[in-house]
């Protein structure tokens, strides 16, 4: 849907964590988003923005941003990649609303998708613990530093012994680690390791380990260097902003016989049931976003057994 000239309000919201999410750069417990609302006709369409610190973003600096320009007329104008997503899902929801399409429709009346699961980096008691919860689900995605990664991998061999792992090392390795540790990591159940070392370093990467681009397949990146070095890409909505951008990332990728894993952020279903549209074109799904939040939305997402479930009675679309 082509975005037209709208204004745009917004609501501060913080979501508590159920427990401290913690990755190699950093950790929190709980996240502040900004509901957007575009409106037309009695109409409403919402958005999420989930600040992207990675990539500079601050909500200091979008709510300067959305104060100033109360109008929007070109997604294009809007730098923050993230702030863009957001504004293009609610501004699809208004044309779902307006246009009285049910958004079930769009996803073909489909409730039930399989994701991968993660599990932040924990104690080891703590990470059994969270095991025992999603033991031998399809994906399990599991959040490593170069600390006691061989310890984590037999944990869920023994205790998940049928999921497929996915490493996802955030930049935290570097290329010695992943270099000396490969005939190891090679006897483990992995799916692929996710971004192992920083995105100005990957060039130097030498392995047969089965790697997923994150941080470096972004929009303002070269994605050339990319297929030379990896075989998935992640393909999170807040590095691609508006809906063409993001099918073009994705028509990249299929050209480039790259596999597709659709990632998110920690948010809540409001930024997760947006990006349900494209499923279709994806290989393995990362939506377990509102997992982490003590209160969701009311009709949020639900999760059970490796499945997110969609309720169409979420407040999006007609």
């Amino acid at each position: 849907m082509k975005y037209k000239n709208c204004r745009v309000t917004f609501n501060l919201k913080e979501f508590e964590l159920r427990n401290i999410f913690k990755i190699s750069r950093g950790s929190k417990d709980k996240i502040t988003t900004l509901e957007l609302k575009i409106a037309k006709n009695q109409n409403v369409g919402r958005g999420e923005y989930v600040p992207y610190k990675r990539y500079n973003d601050s909500l200091q600096k979008i709510i300067k941003f959305l104060r100033k320009n109360k109008n929007i007329s070109n997604l294009k104008t809007v730098e923050s990649l993230a702030l863009r997503n957001a504004l293009s899902n609610a501004y699809y929801d208004l044309e779902l609303k307006r246009n009285k399409i049910n958004y079930s429709k769009i996803l073909k009346y489909k409730k039930k998708f399989n994701t991968a699961i993660t599990i932040p980096i924990y104690t080891e008691k703590k990470f059994i613990s969270e095991l025992k919860k999603f033991r031998n689900i399809r994906y399990l995605k599991i959040k490593l530093n170069e600390n006691k990664v061989f310890n984590y991998l037999d944990l869920v061999k023994k205790h998940s012994p049928k999921s497929k792992i996915i490493i996802d090392a955030n930049e935290g390795w570097s290329i010695k680690f992943l270099k000396d540790n490969e005939r190891m990591l090679k006897k483990y159940n992995i799916l692929f390791i996710e971004q192992p070392v920083k995105s100005s370093k990957d060039h130097n990467i030498k392995t047969k380990l089965p790697l997923c681009a994150d941080e470096s397949f972004h929009l303002k990146n070269d994605k050339q260097k990319i297929k030379k070095i990896y075989q998935w890409v992640n393909i999170k909505p807040d590095k691609f902003g508006c809906e063409s951008d993001i099918l073009k990332s994705i028509q990249y990728a299929k050209k480039n016989k790259l596999k597709i894993f659709l990632g998110c952020m920690v948010s809540s279903s409001l930024s997760i049931i947006p990006s349900l549209k494209y499923t279709k074109y994806c290989n393995v799904l990362d939506l377990d976003g509102p997992l982490f939040l003590k209160k969701d939305y009311k009709n949020g997402l639900k999760y059970k057994n490796g499945y997110l479930i969609y309720n169409k009675k979420f407040n999006y679309g007609f």
